[in-house]
């Protein structure tokens, strides 16, 4: 009795602080105090932006935070790595459960098929004391299974937050931080799955995330200034040098403020990731504080029924083992509670001076922004060259070197034209040949070649010097011009070839305008040459083109002097010394006349006979003459020839054959013959002479 007294009395004082325990985890925090003048003077000063903090004091906390995050990665590991974890307890327990109720149901499936109603009956009433266990058993196992998927996911962020916060710190130690990639996270452990899903337990909601502060993490990211082009028309002044010294000074400030702002918001992701991990873990250790104390109660409800049993007291210290360890877990998940809540609190304490300390960043680098732009500005501003001071900067560094190559153009031109005049006098000076208007035509032509090559020259250096002063990159202009001169030189190989036979033509001075010449097959009167075509009009008035390219072989009738050439044909019968005599003195007596005496250049030249011909003897002479005036000399010798031929009885045979025949000649001969015999008196006029038919047909 005193037993039964005594294990009631406990169990009463159990219960007691059970409720004393869930009430005071229930219970909702206390409203805070009434403030007074001083604290609502205090909470205005608070309401305040605070100081920004100086380098030392964002190590510090940077350190404090690296330490914390360190050791709680190292908590959370050996945790995951513990064999007597929260995990592997559930498992085992929720397992031993399982085993136990599927060999009870079996069991009074086995009594109800044997007809055992009685034992069927102890068996149910078995299961249903195991059913409440069982479903405590698997909840537990539920959120030990959630908890260590939260652990898992917590390392991972915690691994990442002390990366960045070491990051951090180096660079505000100025330390180089090494490059190094994002810790991956660990996977986590397969769980096992739970026989049935568990009913949710309504629990008190976690400490809800400090609100951010607007616009703190919409705070804008600056772009990057790009960095100001130095056009080569600027020249390097030392007030642009010292603007694009300010301005490289700007852009890396620039530059090291959007890398702070971006580390700050690597850092606060980061935290709020941290802070809904730690979220989970809170939410998990409540479920087990519920899940500890319906345990815990369930077994007191156990415990009391037994006792009214009178069960033996071995179980009942079984029993009371059991209440003392879901005790014992209910207070270590209580503990856990309030450290999980504390690290809540300090990662929204971390995350809202992270935040501040985001907008102090971003409207640092958007203060750097706007400075390293106005000094972009102030580059680009000095690099413009139309503004006022540029262009009067240029006219005076550059505005002599362009008048010079003006005037250096100008005189070399002058130079040409000088040079040309005097060229031209020089040349047709001292010609050997062609009269001085047909040397100093020769001269302007070949000046005219030399004129063009010297403008272009001339004209493309001043050109190319003037665009260099401009400020424009000549090389690859130069390049261009020389694919495209190759470009041209292939596609036009036959007028290069044209011009280049002209020049030559007329350098070596082979025919000059009015020359008679011959060209192939082709003969005329030059009547204009040109660097591409020689003009030719023959006897007959047609004008032949011939490009200078296809000339190969060129015969000058008229280069110089030229020469009448006679070849005179005298009956055999004739005396060829009285004949050469005469014919020399016809000769002679042109080169006295007045009208012939300036075309003939000498005495003319007597060669003799030449050729027996046919019918005649040929007799050959010439006269030197002037250019082109050989055939008016050669037509009036022929005509006084002929005159005094017919005055001295000199012939001048025609073509004549005389033929000899064998056998009396031929038979049309015998034929004529035979009707001259039978011909009458009459058939002949008395007064005509007789004459052959022969001769008559003949005639």
């Amino acid at each position: 009795m005193n037993a039964r007294w005594s294990a009631w009395s406990g169990l009463c004082l159990t219960l007691a602080a059970v409720a004393v325990s869930a009430a005071s985890l229930a219970q909702p925090p206390p409203n805070p105090p009434a403030q007074t003048s001083e604290d609502a003077q205090k909470a205005r000063d608070s309401d305040k932006p605070a100081a920004e903090p100086s380098v030392a004091e964002r190590i510090a906390r940077l350190q404090r935070s690296v330490d914390e995050t360190a050791a709680q990665l190292k908590e959370l590991k050996t945790r995951l790595e513990d064999p007597k974890s929260e995990f592997a307890v559930a498992n085992e327990e929720f397992a031993a459960l399982d085993k136990q109720l599927d060999a009870r149901k079996r069991e009074l499936q086995a009594q109800l098929e044997a007809g055992q109603v009685e034992l069927a009956a102890a068996t149910q009433k078995e299961i249903d004391a195991l059913l409440p266990r069982h479903a405590l058993a698997k909840e537990r196992f539920d959120n030990a299974i959630r908890e260590r998927r939260a652990v898992s996911e917590q390392v991972a962020t915690l691994e990442a937050k002390l990366q960045a916060d070491q990051l951090a710190l180096q660079r505000l130690k100025g330390e180089t931080p090494p490059p190094t990639t994002q810790p991956a996270a660990p996977q986590p452990e397969p769980p096992v799955a739970p026989t049935a899903k568990p009913e949710p337990v309504p629990a008190q909601a976690p400490p809800a995330a400090t609100p951010q502060q607007p616009g703190a993490m919409a705070a804008p990211t600056p772009q990057p200034v790009p960095a100001p082009s130095s056009p080569a028309t600027t020249e390097a002044t030392p007030e642009l040098v010292r603007a694009r010294e300010a301005a490289a000074q700007k852009q890396e400030a620039m530059r090291e403020a959007e890398e702070e702002a971006q580390s700050v918001r690597d850092r606060l992701a980061v935290v709020q990731k941290s802070l809904e991990g730690e979220q989970k873990l809170y939410e998990a250790a409540r479920n087990r504080v519920a899940n500890a104390q319906q345990t815990e109660r369930s077994l007191y409800e156990e415990e009391r029924a037994k006792i009214e049993a009178n069960v033996p007291r071995v179980e009942l210290r079984e029993l009371r083992a059991k209440i003392a360890e879901a005790r014992q877990r209910f207070q270590d998940a209580q503990k856990e509670v309030l450290e999980r809540a504390d690290r809540i609190d300090r990662l929204q304490d971390e995350i809202a001076a992270l935040q501040r300390e985001l907008l102090t960043a971003a409207d640092v680098a958007e203060q750097r922004r706007r400075e390293a732009e106005a000094a972009r500005r102030d580059v680009e501003h000095l690099q413009n060259p139309w503004t006022i001071t540029n262009v009067l900067n240029w006219i005076i560094a550059r505005g002599p070197r362009i008048v010079g190559i003006v005037l250096g153009v100008i005189v070399l031109l002058w130079v040409v034209r000088l040079v040309e005049s005097r060229f031209v006098k020089l040349l047709a000076g001292r010609a050997d040949h062609g009269s001085y208007a047909d040397r100093q035509n020769r001269a302007r032509t070949l000046v005219g070649v030399f004129n063009s090559a010297a403008n272009v020259t001339i004209y493309g250096g001043g050109a190319m010097m003037l665009l260099t002063e401009f400020g424009l990159n000549v090389v690859p202009l130069m390049g261009g011009a020389a694919v495209l001169g190759l470009a041209v030189a292939f596609g036009a190989q036959n007028l290069i070839r044209d011009y280049f036979y002209g020049f030559m033509i007329l350098l070596e001075n082979q025919y000059a305008v009015n020359d008679v010449i011959r060209i192939g097959e082709v003969s005329g009167q030059v009547e204009k040459i040109t660097l591409r075509i020689t003009m030719l009009r023959g006897l007959d008035g047609s004008v032949h083109f011939i490009p200078n390219g296809e000339i190969k072989r060129v015969s000058n009738m008229t280069h110089g002097w030229s020469r009448a050439l006679f070849d005179i044909p005298v009956a055999y019968k004739e005396d060829v010394d009285r004949v050469m005599e005469v014919l020399m003195d016809l000769a002679k007596e042109l080169r006295r006349d007045p009208n012939y005496r300036s075309l003939i250049l000498e005495m003319p030249e007597m060669l003799g006979v030449n050729q027996f011909a046919d019918s005649a003897v040929v007799i050959r002479f010439f006269m030197k003459t002037r250019p082109l005036q050989q055939w008016a000399v050669q037509r009036e010798l022929l005509r006084r020839i002929k005159n005094r031929f017919d005055e001295l009885g000199i012939e001048i045979p025609f073509p004549h054959r005389t033929v000899f025949h064998r056998n009396g000649g031929p038979p049309g001969q015998m034929a004529l013959a035979a009707d001259d015999a039978t011909e009458t008196p009459d058939d002949q006029r008395a007064d005509e002479p007789r004459v052959p038919r022969e001769r008559q047909r003949m005639t």
